[in-house]
């Protein structure tokens, strides 16, 4: 790279904020910034709340902390992964590569699999701090310690409801939603950057491999353990820092370097 730095974004998921990251060493020689989703966190009043215009947001936010020119890594979680890989699609100008941790698309689209979706977005509309609270608890395994459990809590009570609702239905339900399986492929298949995707089984590795076109590099690294699940950042944080830092090396994103210091000094997170 021609560059002294590489540039990551980090894109946490729904119910979440930039506190997700703050364990997540990245090498001293990176400038990482970490974005905050409308409706979440800090910006919990401002909207709206659909995964185009959010993924129109992250793209001006880009702009504003990326020096121009310069494409920078796109990192993201769950929901997240919808909105990078707009990014990738969209505006490639903004993506050097992306990274995805079990992102929220190919999701089930069976007529089981629907009737359980419109199930939850009804819970959603009647309390849904209590549904994200439940929903959560899926998410959680052995290698989730108790401070992590504690901010992805924290996180969900700071959301706005409002906003919990109406981006579900962005991601799976409403027109041009592309979370279910049938319809990923309708954005995925628009990428051009290399994309690495954190899994836990091979169906979902397999899942991202056959969604994207033809001849795009895809990477897929599988948790496969028995206890790892949706925080995979979160409960091996060093290992998820080590293994995206060797993919950036291997494809040119990264200086071989930074393999040296990505454990030394943490990186700077701006948000």
């Amino acid at each position: 790279m021609s560059s002294s730095t590489t540039y990551a974004v980090l894109v946490h998921g729904w119910g979440g904020s930039p506190k997700a990251w703050d364990t997540v060493r990245f090498p001293a020689t990176w400038t990482t910034f970490a974005y905050t989703l409308p409706g979440h966190g800090d910006r919990a009043q401002e909207g709206p709340w659909t995964i185009r215009e959010t993924a129109e947001d992250l793209a001006d936010y880009v702009r504003s902390v990326v020096p121009a020119g310069v494409k920078p890594l796109i990192i993201a979680h769950s929901m997240g992964g919808q909105l990078s890989m707009l990014l990738n699609a969209e505006h490639p100008e903004l993506v050097s590569g992306e990274v995805v941790i079990d992102p929220a698309y190919n999701g089930g689209d069976s007529p089981e699999e629907l009737a359980e979706t419109h199930r939850n977005l009804a819970e959603l509309h009647c309390d849904p701090h209590a549904m994200m609270r439940e929903f959560v608890k899926g998410a959680f395994g052995p290698y989730l310690n108790n401070d992590a459990r504690r901010v992805i809590l924290d996180d969900i009570e700071r959301t706005n409801g409002q906003a919990l609702v109406d981006y579900f239905a962005s991601e799976y339900l409403d027109p041009g939603a592309f979370g279910l399986k049938r319809d990923t492929p309708n954005v995925a298949k628009r990428r051009t950057r290399p994309v690495l995707g954190f899994y836990m089984t091979d169906a979902r590795g397999n899942a991202e491999r056959e969604c994207n076109p033809e001849g795009l590099d895809v990477s897929i690294s599988l948790w496969k353990e028995a206890g790892h699940r949706h925080f995979m950042h979160m409960e091996d944080p060093e290992r998820f820092s080590r293994e995206v830092v060797e993919w950036a090396v291997q494809h040119g994103l990264a200086d071989a370097g930074d393999l040296l210091s990505a454990h030394a000094e943490p990186a700077t997170v701006s948000a």
